[in-house]
């Protein structure tokens, strides 16, 4: 139990995730992101509608020096109105335009930054794909609506003092306008209802599609190989998806026009009654001819906003996406408390106590189960993890490394459970180089980190094909072997007590893996290295400390490794 809670890590998350379910919470997420923008966003608003008002109120001096003789006094109100319209429209457009690029801004940083929060086995489920999907796709539909924005404030302010404007001149005229607004939103909201179902399909396909896009990039050479492979990806993968992606996009628009034609239509219809049943009407020539022009006019503006309806479609759509994606990864938030504070103190072990944990396959519903009932790494030590492929050789690393969280059981550090708000301090005692490692650029910023990288470039024969410049390897366009050297050069150079390597000599040539065997990790023992490997060369067992061998999710053996057959180290590639 932690002393600090007394609650056992899985039962914490396990609390933490039916206290926090992930639903959606669009508009939650919505104010989240506008808060900090809230006054320049009321301010470009303000600036928007007075440059709106101004351009219905000139509406109402064209109007009068239409039907009577103007006076300078007008022509000097019309000039007025028409700077401060054009000063209303070029204060909101900079300032909605530059609004919207630092909105977009926050929005990659805070999706970036609640993946990199979320606990590793969350990022895993959500999959590569759908993350990059987001990342790229909805966050450019938003940035879109946001782009164009200003218009859109600008027409809805336009439109706004154009009803003001009728109101003023005749009662019987706005309730004429507001009848075809009505009647629009009616048809627009009906057909919005029918568009959106066709883009939430269209976007449910992007995912898929940057799946295949991501097979076409890296298996490019696979296919080159497989030329039947090739036209399977691209014939009954990407030109089908695509086509499909386009007919409901295509769809969803050919309703917007429809939609959009039918609504304008109403605008000349209208203008059409007024002038058939204006002897009817007990309303001045004044009225009928400022109605009329307000709604010539406006069918500009009102076009502008029509046309931003599915846009807005798209936004909301690539939003609730966003939204559904910050609920998921904000179910489990306690694991990342603590996660800028020092690392942990690592003084004589680390182990798993009474530890089960379960993988579930979503595709076939098969549950893999780990069961480590005890197990202890003591400081100094160089333990192999062996055993074949799919026996829970990574699972445990997972688990040791707290990157993954038991269903049951203990992790401990120097004899102490850790509580979930322990596990961030924790994992920085760790560098690691896995088989599906990640290679970065940067190196440790530290004064001697240049002087130190290079003298391991040259003992892993890589000077004179890779440098560090400006805290950074010069090249990472390199074999897969030169790569991982890279890889272990940078976790070497962070400096951790721990050091796990996942298969690091498999591609690497013989040479190499003998001096990893023989020469580095002895090196990096008598460096105080705790050095965890997972390795399938049994040749080289008997240089290990401890063996452990993993079979079909449990402990098979754990020995020594003197006590391994060392007869095969001679034979050593």
């Amino acid at each position: 139990m932690s002393r600090a809670s007394g609650i056992p890590i899985s039962q914490q998350g396990q609390d933490m995730r039916h206290a926090s379910p992930a639903r959606p919470r669009l508009m939650r997420e919505v104010l989240h992101l506008l808060r900090p923008f809230w006054k320049p966003i009321l301010g470009t608003t303000i600036a928007g509608a007075i440059g709106g008002m101004a351009m219905a109120w000139s509406l109402s001096v064209i109007n009068e020096a239409l039907t009577v003789q103007a006076p300078v006094t007008g022509l000097l109100a019309f000039g007025a109105l028409c700077v401060i319209s054009l000063l209303g429209q070029f204060a909101a457009g900079i300032g909605n335009s530059i609004l919207g690029q630092k909105i977009i801004a926050r929005l990659r940083q805070d999706i970036c930054r609640r993946i990199l929060e979320a606990p590793l086995a969350t990022v895993e489920r959500a999959k590569a794909h759908r993350l990059l999907a987001i990342l790229t796709g909805d966050v450019e539909k938003i940035s879109e609506f946001a782009h164009h924005f200003a218009g859109y404030a600008a027409a809805f302010a336009i439109v706004a003092g154009c009803l003001v404007y009728l109101l003023h001149l005749s009662p019987v005229m706005l309730a004429f306008a507001l009848g075809v607004v009505a009647l629009g939103g009616f048809l627009n909201h009906k057909g919005m209802a029918m568009w959106l179902d066709r883009f939430e399909a269209a976007r449910s396909l992007e995912d898929s599609l940057q799946k295949l896009f991501r097979s076409v990039v890296e298996g490019a050479k696979e296919l080159r190989l497989n030329r039947d492979r090739m036209e399977r990806l691209h014939r009954h993968g990407i030109v089908d998806l695509t086509n499909r992606i386009a007919r409901l996009n295509g769809r969803a628009f050919a309703i917007f026009w429809a939609v959009d034609v039918l609504s304008l239509s109403l605008i000349f219809l209208i203008i059409g009654v007024i002038l058939i049943i204006r002897p009817f009407l007990d309303i001045p020539n004044e009225a009928v001819t400022g109605f009329i022009i307000v709604m010539l006019f406006a069918r500009g503006p009102v076009e502008e906003l029509a046309g931003a309806l599915p846009v807005f479609s798209q936004a909301q759509i690539a939003f609730r996406r966003i939204s559904a994606l910050s609920a998921e990864f904000s179910a489990d938030r306690g694991e990342t408390e603590g996660q800028h504070g020092r690392p942990a103190a690592f003084g004589h072990s680390i182990a798993l106590r009474g530890v089960v944990h379960r993988l579930e396959d979503p595709a076939t519903g098969r549950v893999f189960t780990l069961h480590v009932p005890n197990l202890d790494i003591r400081a100094g030590e160089l333990v192999f993890i062996v055993g074949g492929n799919g026996s829970g050789k990574t699972t445990l690393v997972k688990l040791l490394l707290g990157l993954s969280t038991p269903a049951s059981g203990h992790l401990l550090l120097d004899g102490r459970p850790l509580a979930q708000k322990d596990l961030a301090a924790y994992r920085q005692l760790f560098s690691a180089v896995f088989a599906d490692f990640h290679l970065f650029e940067e190196l440790a910023p530290r004064a001697d980190t240049v002087a130190r990288a290079r003298v391991w470039l040259r003992r892993l024969d890589l000077e004179g094909v890779v440098d560090v410049e400006t805290g950074r390897f010069s090249t990472l366009d390199l074999s897969t072997g030169q790569r991982k050297r890279l890889a272990l050069i940078n976790a070497i150079l962070e400096d951790r007590p721990i050091l796990m390597l996942d298969e690091w000599a498999a591609d690497q040539d013989p040479s190499y893996r003998r001096l990893f065997y023989h020469e580095l990790l002895p090196e990096l023992r008598a460096l105080g290295k705790t050095i965890i490997c997972v390795s399938h060369d049994d040749r080289y067992f008997a240089l290990a400390d401890r063996v452990i061998q993993m079979d079909c999710g449990r402990i098979a053996s754990l020995r020594p490794g003197a006590t391994h057959d060392a007869g095969h180290e001679h034979t050593a590639p």
